[in-house]
């Protein structure tokens, strides 16, 4: 008889164990788990400060593009010149002008393929440099799931969806950071340290 109490007793304190779980994970209003995943891209994409570094690099893209057609134009419009006078120089004055244009136009190729390679950079290091800016912000919300571990969605090939976090992560980056403004896109190695999130 004490035998069946003692099991009843030890019944009704894993009972009420599992309930005050169930209740605690409920009023943090989250699943907790020491594993939780994050979709990069998504948080690029759908953050106020990843809209941002995409607007900016668009926007230098653009600008560079425009710069280049401009640069085209003025080459053509010179070389036509340069044509036009021909028959006004002696063979060898035609050859110096043209050699001089030439070395022009290949000084200029230099300059704007080694622009195009700064945006490229930038361009391929984004990602990187927004989740370090964002680092602070995800540790705090890791910290609020009880998780210790916080994976990348897209190496995880299966997941109940309870561990994923993206949804959170945006609206707390965003809370946190906003469109951070006055943080440049830059090289994670060159990093700067992650703001830590508001109360």
């Amino acid at each position: 008889m004490a035998s069946k109490r003692r099991y009843q007793a030890l019944a009704f304190a894993v009972a009420l164990i599992s309930w005050a779980t169930v209740s605690l994970s409920q009023t943090l209003g989250a699943t907790q788990s020491d594993i939780v995943v994050i979709d990069p891209n998504r948080l690029f994409a759908e953050t106020l400060f990843g809209k941002r570094i995409t607007e900016e690099l668009e926007a230098e893209g653009k600008s560079l593009s425009e710069e280049n057609r401009r640069i085209e134009d003025e080459l053509k419009a010179e070389e036509k010149s340069i044509t036009e006078v021909r028959k006004t120089m002696s063979p060898e004055e035609f050859r110096d002008l043209a050699e001089s244009f030439d070395l022009k136009v290949q000084g200029i190729r230099r300059e704007r393929l080694a622009k195009l390679r700064v945006l490229d950079e930038k361009r391929g290091n984004a990602l990187q440099s927004f989740l370090s800016t964002a680092q602070g912000v995800l540790a705090t919300l890791m910290r609020e799931r009880g998780a210790t571990v916080l994976l990348d969605l897209r190496g995880v090939i299966l997941n109940d969806g309870a561990i994923d976090i993206t949804d959170a992560a945006v609206t707390k980056i965003d809370e946190a950071i906003g469109a951070g403004e006055g943080a440049a896109v830059i090289t994670p190695q060159d990093g700067p340290e992650a703001p830590q999130p508001q109360d």
